[in-house]
């Protein structure tokens, strides 16, 4: 047993090290490792994940071979299928829902847990993994109501973020928990206040891009047109052209 969780390890830290060279290579080892975790116990797995996951997680510069790594960690989390029954229906996806993948559900839960850390690199690195989680798991993903509402809280916290990095990936991990038809939606009206006052243009243009358009938004997305930033006010004309087409829908809500 203790043999057979030494080679696990080195065969798990071979392909950590290896989906850091290129994303070509991802597919390839991402069977590699859905096989390790397909004959090991979900708790023991998790352990040593997260263990080879924590060396990119207080990583805070941008190298290519961090980014890959991190890509490669949240799309393996979200193809995890261990003892995910079948469905009934074969036009339902039971990949998408959360509830049906254990590692899933310890990695957010780890994630939601720590989001607050000291460590701005984490931080950086947790609003990150969220964000690209989220993506992955595709617009029919099923959360439940408590997941959700942990998701939600804790990324409106770290809108607030003093690092500006933090602040780009949170916006980025709440776009699909906006709510446009919501008077009062929380996310809008974080959204509404970084879109005008945030001293990043950076975050101001990311803001742009992923705010919904409504009656209400629709202002303040004009307003940027006259932003000191000739990115951000590029953003904005950019944006205006794209909803232009929506206007009707817009005007009717």
């Amino acid at each position: 047993m203790v043999f057979f969780k030494r080679c696990r390890m080195v065969l798990m830290r071979d392909i950590f090290r290896q989906c850091q060279s290129g994303m070509q290579c991802h597919g390839k080892l991402l069977k590699e490792l859905q096989k390790i975790y397909d004959k090991t116990d979900v708790d023991k797995f998790w352990s040593e994940f997260k263990l080879l996951m924590m060396y990119s997680m207080v990583i805070q510069q941008r190298a290519p071979s961090v980014e890959r790594t991190i890509d490669f960690i949240a799309k393996f989390v979200t193809m995890t299928t261990t003892s995910v029954p079948e469905p009934e229906d074969p036009n339902d996806s039971v990949l998408d829902d959360i509830t049906n993948n254990k590692l899933l559900q310890k990695m957010l839960d780890f994630l939601l847990e720590s989001h607050s850390a000291n460590d701005k690199a984490v931080r950086f690195r947790i609003s990150q993994l969220i964000h690209k989680i989220l993506d992955n798991l595709g617009e029919d993903a099923k959360i439940d109501d408590d997941l959700y509402d942990k998701i939600y809280d804790c990324m409106l916290e770290r809108l607030r973020d003093k690092i500006p990095i933090v602040r780009m990936h949170a916006v980025l991990a709440l776009t699909r928990l906006q709510n446009p038809r919501d008077e009062n939606c929380p996310v809008i009206k974080a959204y509404l206040f970084l879109m005008s006052s945030d001293p990043n243009p950076d975050i101001r243009r990311i803001v742009l891009s992923n705010i919904a358009p409504s009656v209400k938004t629709l202002p303040d997305i004009l307003a940027r047109t006259r932003d000191v930033r000739d990115i951000v006010r590029k953003t904005a004309y950019t944006v205006m052209g794209e909803k232009n087409s929506h206007q009707g829908s817009i005007n009717s809500q």
